[in-house]
């Protein structure tokens, strides 16, 4: 199986769940399936098909899925970047990965704009902020004129559905490539391990989705379960308490550092979140505190 037929398969099976909450957002199983065509449909019309890049410079959001997605139908490879890399770190990996469309969004266009000749490979700029029209293709106005049909191609299970940078040993960031199968499996060995189903709700928090963990361990794992996704940018752990009371979430992960935060938060102030609902935390990279 490849990642364009699992949301496929999920937008089918869960059509008018929702998938994705942020704010007073929400999507459903079939919107993201849509949107994430009409990304598609506007990257063939740019020419960009099977092996060819598209660099995601973009902090958490609905818009970053859709993208994501759109991007490994076509057999495009995501590029994934963090938006908290340095200029000079920025075009290294863009040298190295060689995108021809770079996803951005405002403040990391402030940062790039006068510098975006180095991006040698680079031949189109989308920004999903929507505070630069004129300058770069915006993508609201991309995504308004495509067509949401689903498309034709299929990408080998074995192809590479994204690159993903970390530090290797040698302290640079070092890109390692995920085929589709590898990203398939490994979300659905993570729902069955947390026995996850279409009745739970997870948080998204602290967590990037240009990471594995976000990426993933939540969202992927979501989709291939049928659950939502309630994302909370920002680092304020009594907004955390206070959606977790709200949408009634049953999941969390994070890492041990922010568990830490929970527990001086709570140690603190004491608990004045009816936080009940939890039936799983869920932590990565380090000894819980």
């Amino acid at each position: 199986m490849n990642l364009k037929q699992m949301l496929e398969q999920a937008a089918k099976r869960y059509a008018g769940k929702t998938v994705i909450v942020m704010g007073e957002r929400k999507l459903s199983y079939a919107e993201l399936d849509e949107a994430s065509n009409k990304v598609a449909n506007a990257l063939v019309g740019m020419g960009i098909g099977k092996g060819d890049r598209v660099a995601m410079l973009l902090a958490n959001s609905p818009e970053f899925v859709a993208t994501y997605f759109g991007v490994v139908k076509i057999g495009g490879i995501a590029v994934l970047l963090d938006p908290k890399y340095k200029l000079t770190e920025l075009v290294s990996l863009c040298d190295d990965s060689q995108p021809k469309v770079l996803v951005t969004e405002s403040p990391c266009l402030e940062q790039l704009t006068p510098v975006l000749d180095k991006f040698k490979s680079v031949e189109r700029v989308i920004d999903l902020s929507y505070k630069n029209k004129g300058d770069f293709l915006a993508y609201d106005e991309i995504i308004a004129q495509s067509s949401a049909a689903a498309i034709a191609t299929e990408p080998a299970p074995e192809d590479i559905a994204h690159i993903a940078y970390t530090s290797g040993p040698s302290f640079y960031p070092r890109g390692v490539a995920m085929s589709h199968q590898a990203l398939v499996k490994e979300a659905a060995i993570s729902g069955d391990s947390f026995r996850q189903t279409d009745k739970d709700v997870v948080v998204l928090f602290a967590l990037p989705l240009h990471h594995a963990f976000g990426l993933v361990v939540i969202m992927m794992t979501a989709i291939t379960k049928g659950s939502t996704v309630v994302i909370l940018p920002g680092l304020a752990i009594e907004s955390l308490f206070e959606l977790i009371e709200k949408e009634k979430t049953t999941m969390f992960m994070g890492v041990p550092f922010v568990h830490g935060l929970i527990v001086e938060a709570i140690e603190a102030g004491g608990l004045k979140h009816d936080l009940s609902s939890l039936r799983l935390w869920g932590t990565a990279g380090a000894a819980m505190p």
